[in-house]
């Protein structure tokens, strides 16, 4: 009796599931219904402007190769030797260059100039010849290429229009494709939730999945973790964050328990409190 009662709320669930409009919904979260629309995300010349800033040092800061334990076995065993990839969104190369050794092309491209010319320096410095790199953006992207693999890592970020993306996506990754994630949460996320408070958070990597599985692609879903220090000066600095994350009312109601957890879990420096964050990533995968 309990096996047919799971298996019938089994059922309802994918029933409701299937009334969901997935496009819809993404429009919603990410905030392209809205009618004021600001930001970068909605804005090229505020994106170009971040990250011509941020090129020089991007790979310093934020390398997800380096930084998170077994994405990069899994991304090779994935694509194989002797491939050919499209590094949808490589940024100044943080996959890119190592894929060099193991792939047999790479057509690399991006958005940013500038992160392409930092791409363009490593590969001139380190005399790599196996890579073209275009700049576009991805829904702007039609050339003919023939892609054994499309990876993605965090580089979806921007896109209206999803379903078309993902479709575009499988098209040119004659073999496969592997989309990489970072689950945006705040850095200070778990000292919020053991408060019970909502924070500013995206739930992209839910809708992703689903698009996918509803146009008959059958992507695998894995989630891994990784560490992140961030420095922060002295408490004032954590504290206007936490402002940022939580919204002024709702920091002023809990600011003693948050400034109590804070202290309680940063650890005191000569250059002031360095708080580690636990970040989860996402790689959703198919393979022909």
């Amino acid at each position: 009796m309990r096996t047919c009662e799971t298996h019938q709320r089994g059922e309802e669930t994918m029933y409701l599931l299937k009334k969901i409009n997935l496009d819809d919904a993404w429009q919603k979260e990410q905030g392209w219904n809205e009618e004021r629309k600001s930001g970068r995300k909605f804005d090229d010349r505020k994106e170009l402007e971040f990250w011509e800033k941020l090129a020089p040092h991007y790979s310093e800061q934020f390398n997800l190769y380096r930084d998170v334990p077994g994405l990069k076995e899994k991304i090779f065993s994935l694509v194989g030797e002797n491939s050919s990839v499209l590094d949808l969104g490589c940024g100044s190369g943080n996959f890119t260059i190592p894929l060099t050794s193991h792939c047999r092309e790479i057509l690399a491209l991006d958005f940013s100039p500038a992160m392409l010319d930092q791409l363009t320096l490593k590969l001139w410095e380190k005399d790599i010849s196996n890579v073209l790199t275009v700049c576009s953006k991805w829904e702007d992207f039609s050339e003919p290429w023939d892609a054994d693999y499309v990876l993605a890592v965090n580089s979806l970020y921007r896109v209206c229009y999803m379903r078309e993306a993902l479709k575009k996506i499988a098209l040119y990754g004659r073999k496969g494709f592997i989309i990489v994630r970072t689950l945006l949460k705040p850095l200070m996320y778990s000292i919020y939730e053991d408060l019970g408070l909502n924070y500013k958070r995206n739930n992209d990597y839910m809708l992703m999945p689903l698009m996918l599985w509803d146009m008959g692609i059958h992507a695998n879903v894995e989630y891994m973790e990784y560490s992140r220090d961030k420095a922060y000066d002295t408490w004032k600095t954590a504290e206007a964050e936490m402002i940022r994350d939580l919204g002024e009312l709702s920091y002023m109601n809990f600011n003693n328990q948050l400034e109590e957890k804070f202290l309680h879990t940063a650890e005191k420096k000569n250059d002031g409190y360095h708080y580690i964050s636990r970040r989860v990533v996402q790689m959703i995968w198919y393979s022909n």
